[in-house]
């Protein structure tokens, strides 16, 4: 009986092993039919956030980011495309890397990265997606429908049309309701970034600060003129004429609570706006010539922000 035992276990020693074997193999099988799914899709590299971030929200994401670290710091979004490689920086990239595994096409929104083009043609294909006040030659487009057409080309040309559309709609559908609920507020709204005690940076057409102004049904108060990357730095002086309410972002680079401390000191504490309160600090987490991910960040905070502020007090 022992012997019959001990041949017995060994023989369920044998069986257990053999099922082990052919369970990892059956594993790692299955994993490489998921690998060779994922695979299928043709690999895509980008220099550009606006680009990678539509791509990601349309289930796409691409294989290689230039300047990954920089918006994931800006955007205030760790991991934000979790699973693509950083090829360093937008500027000077990782050719090498970027060589010994090509893409099959190579993402760029000129003029940012125009001067890259022949390394990068030498690569693999390059295609080039003109954005904002870059779209045409002389600026008479709609940023919203530039983007919108972005959204587009690049569900086409990862073959997936249908997802494009639909993010689309549900973006619009988003705005649409951020635009009934900010139906109320009549009054012009500024955008401005303080850079030091005497200088600010405000935001207009061309970016997305003026795209979601212009979505949302606001008035954005600033009429003077913009540089071709829709903001432009200007002096003190001109901001203390303008009658409006005024949105201070938070850059990812300013110190902590740094517009608050600006506001504090010097000349800023005596603009009328800031006397009277008639302000709002928010933080910038969204990329500022982004795609329609980017603008529905800015809007969440931006509507949510106006529609507190405008809000009756608690009794």
């Amino acid at each position: 009986m022992e012997y019959q035992n001990g041949t017995f276990c060994r023989y369920v020693r044998r069986k257990a092993t053999a099922l082990s074997g052919t369970l990892l193999i059956s594993l790692l099988m299955s994993s490489a039919s998921v690998a060779g799914n994922e695979n299928d899709e043709a690999p895509l590299a980008t220099f550009d956030f606006a680009i990678a971030e539509t791509l990601s929200a349309i289930g796409h994401p691409p294989r290689f980011l230039a300047g990954l670290k920089g918006y994931e710091t800006y955007s205030r979004q760790e991991g934000v495309i979790p699973l693509a490689t950083n090829l360093g920086s937008r500027f000077l990239p990782n050719y090498e890397l970027l060589a010994s595994h090509p893409p099959q096409h190579i993402l760029i929104s000129p003029p940012a990265h125009a001067s890259l083009l022949p390394r990068l043609r030498k690569i693999t294909d390059v295609i080039e997606y003109p954005l904002y006040n870059y779209a045409d030659g002389d600026g008479n487009h709609s940023d919203w429908e530039t983007i919108e057409a972005l959204t587009r080309q690049l569900g086409t040309l990862v073959d997936d049309a249908a997802a494009s559309e639909q993010y689309i709609e549900q973006t619009n559908r988003y705005f649409d309701d951020l635009k009934s609920q900010l139906s109320s507020i009549d009054e012009p709204v500024l955008m401005v970034r303080l850079v030091d005690e005497r200088h600010a940076r405000v935001y207009g057409k061309g970016s997305v600060e003026g795209m979601v102004f212009n979505r949302l049904g606001l008035q954005n108060a600033w009429q003077g003129d913009l540089g071709q990357w829709g903001m432009t730095t200007v002096s003190a002086t001109p901001l203390f004429s303008i009658d409006a309410k005024m949105i201070f972002l938070e850059s990812p680079y300013d110190p902590p609570g740094g517009q608050r401390q600006l506001l504090a000191d010097g000349q800023w504490r005596h603009l009328p706006i800031v006397k009277e309160g008639n302000y709002l600090i928010i933080s910038t987490n969204y990329w500022s010539w982004g795609g329609l991910p980017a603008a529905r960040h800015f809007a969440d905070s931006l509507a949510s922000h106006l529609i507190e502020s405008a809000a009756p007090p608690a009794r």
